[in-house]
Parts: C-alpha cells; sequence; structure tokens
C-alpha cells in the first residue's frame, strides 16, 4: 500500500551554505548538488516528505510545507 505524502520540503537557496547534510541525510536520496555545483535540488519524485533534511539543516533553510495548501510549518527549533 502507497501512503501519500503530505508534507513537501521547501529550500531557501540564498541561506543554503551548500554543506549538504540534506543530501547525506536523506533516507530518499531525493537531495542532490546541482550539476554547477551552485545550489541544492530536491527531487519532489523521489522525496516521500518525512522532513529529516528540515530537521536536521544546521541553517534552517529547509521547510516542510502542506502539500494541498503550500503552508509552511514549524520546524520546532
Amino acid at each position: 500500500m502507497q501512503v501519500a505524502r503530505t508534507h513537501r520540503p521547501r529550500l531557501n537557496r540564498k541561506g543554503c551554505k551548500l554543506c549538504q547534510m540534506c543530501r547525506y541525510l536523506c533516507p530518499d536520496l531525493a537531495i542532490s548538488l546541482e550539476e554547477s555545483g551552485g545550489f541544492m535540488v530536491i527531487d519532489l519524485r523521489y522525496c516521500k516528505g518525512c522532513g529529516v533534511c528540515a530537521a536536521f539543516c544546521p541553517e534552517g533553510v529547509i521547510e516542510m510545507v502542506r502539500e494541498d495548501q503550500g503552508e509552511a510549518l514549524s520546524r520546532g527549533k
């Protein structure tokens, strides 16, 4: 049984320091460094919306938003 994703990550590229912590911790391997190396990319085709990337981002630039409304949710930090 496949469960629909209820939340998705949204990345603020301006504050990202390219530490790649999100990439290393993503259980779905949905995050990568863009080919030019200038910014991180979240591939929503693979993301299940678990929120690990947002929870462990040291800069706090990833937030989880509701899939249906686009509302930002608190990261709890």
